[in-house]
C-alpha cells in the first residue's frame, strides 16, 4: 500500500465507492439507451457487501499492526466482524441484506476514513464520532447545518429544471427501480443512513486530505463534486444538482472543519423529504432564508464580506421608524 495519503484517500473511495458508482454508472447507460451486455454487478452480488468485505479486510490489516508495542484486541475483532458480515452477505441480493450490509458499510467507512485522515495528521473530528454530532452545537454548528438544508433544498427545485435536459428519475417509484429498494422501510432506512455514508468518504475525507497536502480550494471542490454526482448517476440529469450540496457542504465544512453539521444538515432533508408532506416541502423551502439569519450571527461559518453586509441589513431594518403625528 501506497505512503501517499492522497493516495490511500482515493483507494479508500474505491472500496468505499467503487462497486456503488459501477452500478449506478451502469444504470445511467441503461436510463440513457444504451444497449448493455448483461445484467450488471448488482444483480449477480450484493454491492454494498462487496464494498464492506475489502473495507473490513483493510481494517483488519490495520488493526494488526500493535500500536505503542501492545495489539488492539478490539480493534481486530471489530473488523473480522465486518469483513465476515460481508463475506456472508455477499451473495444475498435481497432488499433487507443489501439495507443491512450499507448501514454497517457506512460505521466501517467512518472507521476508516478516520484512520487514514488521523495518519496523515488531518483528523476528520475531534474524540468520537459521536461527539461531534451530537455534541458543540454553537452558531458555527447551527448555521453549518441550516446551510448544508438550504443547498439540499436548492438543488432539489433544481431538479424539475434539470430533468427536461435528459432522461431522468423522477419520483421514489423510479428510484427503487435501479436501486432495488421497492420497500418503503428499508428506502427509509438507507435514506437516513446517507448522511455518514456519504458525507464522511466523499467530503471530509477527500477535504482534509487535499487541504492537508496544501491543494488550491477550487481544486478540492471540483473533486468533492464529482465525487458526489458518479455515486447518483442512476438518477439521470438530476444527479447534476448533487454537485450543489455538495459545494454547499464544502464551504461549511472548510469554514467550520465540523462534519457533524454537515451529517445532520444530510439527514434533516432525507427525513424531512421522506416523512415530513407538504408541511415540510413548505419548511424546507424556507431553510435558505433561515440560514440567512444564522449565517449573520455566526463567527467562523460566514465568510467575513458576507457576515458584515448580512449585519448591516439587520441593523437597517432595526432601526425606529418615524411616525407623524395627527394633523390638527
Amino acid at each position: 500500500m501506497t505512503r501517499s495519503p492522497l493516495w490511500r484517500g482515493a483507494a479508500a473511495l474505491a472500496v468505499l465507492f467503487g462497486p456503488h458508482a459501477a452500478t449506478a454508472l451502469y444504470a445511467a447507460a441503461e436510463l440513457a439507451g444504451a444497449d448493455l451486455a448483461g445484467p450488471g454487478l448488482a444483480a449477480s452480488v450484493n454491492v454494498s457487501a462487496l464494498s464492506l468485505t475489502a473495507t473490513g479486510i483493510w481494517l483488519l490489516v490495520r488493526a494488526r499492526h500493535p500500536v505503542n508495542d501492545r495489539v488492539a484486541w478490539p480493534a481486530i475483532g471489530g473488523a473480522a466482524a465486518l469483513a465476515v458480515a460481508g463475506a456472508v452477505l455477499l451473495p444475498l441480493t435481497g432488499q433487507a441484506t443489501d439495507t443491512v450490509a450499507t448501514v454497517l458499510l457506512a460505521a466501517a467507512g467512518a472507521w476508516l476514513c478516520a484512520g487514514l485522515a488521523a495518519d496523515a495528521g488531518a483528523p476528520l473530528w475531534r474524540g468520537r464520532l459521536a461527539g461531534e454530532i451530537a455534541r458543540r452545537w454553537d452558531t458555527d454548528a447551527v448555521a453549518a447545518c441550516a446551510v448544508v438544508l438550504a443547498g439540499h433544498t436548492v438543488a432539489m427545485l433544481l431538479d424539475d429544471w434539470v430533468t427536461r435536459l435528459g432522461p431522468a428519475v423522477t419520483d421514489q417509484a423510479q428510484q427503487a427501480d435501479p436501486t432495488g429498494l421497492h420497500n418503503p422501510v428499508l428506502f427509509a432506512a438507507q435514506a437516513l443512513a446517507a448522511g455518514v455514508r456519504e458525507e464522511i468518504p466523499l467530503l471530509a475525507l477527500p477535504a482534509a486530505l487535499m487541504m492537508a497536502a496544501r491543494r488550491p480550494a477550487w481544486q478540492i471542490l471540483a473533486v468533492v463534486c464529482v465525487l458526489r454526482v458518479i455515486p447518483h448517476a442512476y438518477l439521470g440529469t438530476p444527479a447534476l444538482t448533487s454537485a450543489v450540496f455538495a459545494a454547499t457542504a464544502w464551504w461549511t465544512y472548510r469554514a467550520t472543519r465540523r462534519i457533524g453539521p454537515v451529517i445532520i444538515g444530510h439527514t434533516l432533508f432525507n427525513a424531512i423529504a421522506l416523512f415530513g408532506g407538504p408541511a415540510g416541502n413548505a419548511a424546507l423551502l424556507a431553510t435558505p432564508a433561515i440560514a440567512g439569519l444564522f449565517l449573520a450571527d455566526a463567527p467562523n461559518a460566514t465568510p467575513t464580506w458576507l457576515r458584515k453586509r448580512l449585519r448591516r441589513k439587520s441593523s437597517r431594518s432595526d432601526r425606529p421608524v418615524k411616525v407623524k403625528g395627527p394633523a390638527l
